[in-house]
């Protein structure tokens, strides 16, 4: 293959040794929407993000193949993002989460945890220690994200503390578009619309936000020059 053809950042970006074995995990395990959910936490990363995060924790529609994702400074707030993504998913969808799938860290099985899914009917489906094919999904999603985001900033050349923000991008990228499950995309059969691409920028293009009236003098310019990150810092 000529060199013209390769893509430098997707290279570095998705470079491995070994693909995830193609495993009956990577078929849909429920029926209905929410009736499973995955879970999983990245990290810790080598670098802190700009507000502070070195984990991200990432959680997964199982019929849908929606992701949400939330970075963390510590496993500690894994409970309360989900808590967070469950509210939020079920009043979009209208439906309940039936089961949670993760591992055995003590995120997942602490004295809090156990009690907020049992008040809430959920049952938790816990993975065999060393067997990741067990939770294949939300290993496969969480490398997509990963490499998605480093080709990102190899692509622009951005600095590595902007991991975050650029994992954000590519979640919001993944809903989206459509996937071999199902024929809408994740994000029109959870939010019930067609997602708008039109504002959709690459990641790190340079941007002018406005300054409103009441901000700017007359002597300074009215805009403000700025990378086009994600829509909040994380």
């Amino acid at each position: 293959m000529s060199t013209d053809n390769v893509c430098a950042g997707c290279c570095m970006g998705k470079m491995r040794a070994d693909d995830f074995p193609r495993h009956p995990a990577n078929l849909v395990k429920s029926a209905s929407v929410l009736e499973l959910v995955h879970s999983d936490v990245m990290g810790p990363m080598q670098t802190r993000s700009p507000g502070g995060c070195t984990f991200a924790v990432t959680f997964i529609a199982d019929y849908l193949r929606h992701v949400t994702v939330y970075f963390i400074k510590a496993k500690s707030e894994v409970l309360s993002k989900f808590k967070i993504v469950k509210a939020s998913m079920e009043k979009a969808t209208g439906k309940t989460i039936k089961r949670l799938r993760s591992d055995n860290g003590v995120e997942y099985t602490d004295k809090a945890f156990k009690t907020y899914l049992d008040r809430s009917g959920i049952k938790h489906e816990k993975t065999v220690p060393y067997t990741p094919q067990q939770k294949g999904l939300a290993e496969r999603m969480n490398r997509s994200l990963v490499e998605m985001a480093r080709c990102m900033l190899y692509h622009g050349a951005i600095d590595k503390k902007w991991w975050a923000e650029a994992v954000n991008t590519a979640a919001w990228i993944i809903n989206p578009i459509p996937n071999s499950v199902n024929v809408k995309t994740p994000y029109e059969i959870v939010h019930r619309t067609k997602p708008q691409l039109k504002n959709m920028e690459v990641f790190g293009s340079l941007g002018y936000a406005h300054i409103p009236d009441e901000n700017a003098a007359s002597s300074i310019p009215r805009h403000l020059s700025t990378d086009l990150w994600d829509t909040k810092m994380v």
